[in-house]
């Protein structure tokens, strides 16, 4: 399989950091190819502005950086997103590759008729996230689920991938075990791809 995966945390020494490392060693391990896209590292503009709303004009060009990663993703098969979760929600730059690359035309359409078309071509998205609240709470608050939620349904599903993986690790900055149990987990997710 080919993998595209998206790292979103600014601090290159990062437990995520370590994730995408692990997932990558077990991705391989399977023969995978692997593209990886270090959001900050790469400076992607997550700011949707000026030719972006080119998506809602027939026959209108959008701005070569999203062109770019529309393509990266139609190589794909499987995408990968990897992130903390700040505030209930993934941080914003990577909330601003979705809102870029995802475009009407592209991921998802309308017909004229008002009929809606999942376009995505993808055959997996595979979701890793870290939180320093406790999974209990995130799970008793029912914080994890409405970020399933959203990711799985109201993002990807919306465009059309049947199969969405979200793996979640809380207590991230003090428990050890558990960070050595994901790190695990990301290389056999990745073993097993």
């Amino acid at each position: 399989m080919k993998w595209y995966i998206l790292l979103a945390h600014p601090n290159p020494g990062s437990f995520n950091h370590a994730v995408c490392d692990a997932f990558v060693q077990g991705l391989q391990k399977a023969g995978s190819e692997v593209k990886i896209n270090d959001l900050y590292a790469s400076g992607f503009n997550p700011l949707m502005r000026g030719s972006d709303f080119n998506q809602f004009i027939h026959g209108a060009r959008l701005p070569d950086d999203v062109l770019s990663e529309q393509a990266i993703v139609d190589w794909a098969d499987g995408l990968a997103l990897i992130y903390p979760v700040w505030w209930n929600e993934a941080p914003a730059i990577l909330k601003g590759w979705i809102d870029r690359v995802l475009t009407k035309g592209w991921a998802y359409d309308i017909s004229p008729e008002g009929e809606f078309l999942a376009l995505l071509k993808l055959q997996q998205v595979v979701i890793f996230n870290t939180a320093d609240n406790p999974e209990e709470l995130l799970e008793e608050q029912g914080l994890n689920q409405a970020a399933q939620l959203t990711k799985s349904l109201g993002t990807f599903g919306f465009c059309g991938v049947q199969s969405v993986t979200h793996h979640i690790l809380g207590n991230v900055s003090s428990d050890e075990t558990g960070r050595l149990n994901f790190l695990e987990k990301a290389r056999q997710t990745g073993c097993t791809r």
